[in-house]
């Protein structure tokens, strides 16, 4: 996918191009009962996910997939899993621009890799928001309050939440919000990449 030569696994990366890509160290976030992002947003990483929303690269969707899947393998070792995947979920507006939702593209290779299910109709986008990656503090909270809304509780007590980019973590912490008030427990967030301003 980076240098265009052949290679032999199955992902669409060599492993001399995996060397190269800016993998993050472990994250701690209090909102969440367990954090795993892939990487820091940089270069190549940063037109990756590009090309994916704004270029229709699916298969660049199918690589983070697969990278998030098996780094989720190693972290997890005999804890329990999520039971239940929820995308963030985007507006209708903006859905029918881009014509798809690349945090669902993302959870399918992990669904069919982990054999969890994914539940993309519980959970929906009641406000087109304007992106968090220029405002304040403030109004990054303003921006996204009561932005998500849910057809029906879950019976699921356990889910993780699949996102591709956190810029401010307050688009997952609303919608983590609204998931505990309709009584799930236990919330873990899933993500290819996270801005230097994540946990501002």
């Amino acid at each position: 996918m980076l240098c265009h030569e052949s290679t032999q696994k199955k992902l669409a990366l060599c492993n001399d191009c995996e060397k190269t890509l800016p993998f993050t160290e472990k994250i701690q976030n209090p909102d969440f009962n367990k954090t795993i992002i892939l990487f820091d947003y940089l270069f190549p990483v940063d037109k990756l996910i590009t090309r994916l929303k704004f270029q229709h690269h699916l298969i660049n969707a199918s690589l983070f997939g697969q990278l998030l899947s098996n780094k989720i393998s190693q972290l997890y070792h005999n804890q329990d899993m999520p039971s239940l995947l929820i995308p963030v979920p985007l507006h209708i507006k903006r859905l029918r621009e881009r014509g798809f939702n690349q945090a669902l593209e993302i959870a399918k290779p992990i669904s069919k890799q982990l054999k969890i299910p994914i539940d993309k109709k519980s959970c929906y986008r009641i406000r087109h928001t304007a992106a968090q990656s220029g405002l304040s503090q403030q109004d990054r909270l303003k921006n996204l309050k009561n932005a998500f809304d849910m057809k029906k509780p879950l019976t699921t007590k356990h889910i993780a939440l699949i996102d591709d980019v956190m810029t401010t973590g307050q688009t997952l912490k609303e919608l983590a919000n609204l998931l505990r008030k309709n009584g799930v427990e236990t919330i873990d967030v899933w993500c290819c990449a996270k801005t230097p301003r994540s946990f501002d």
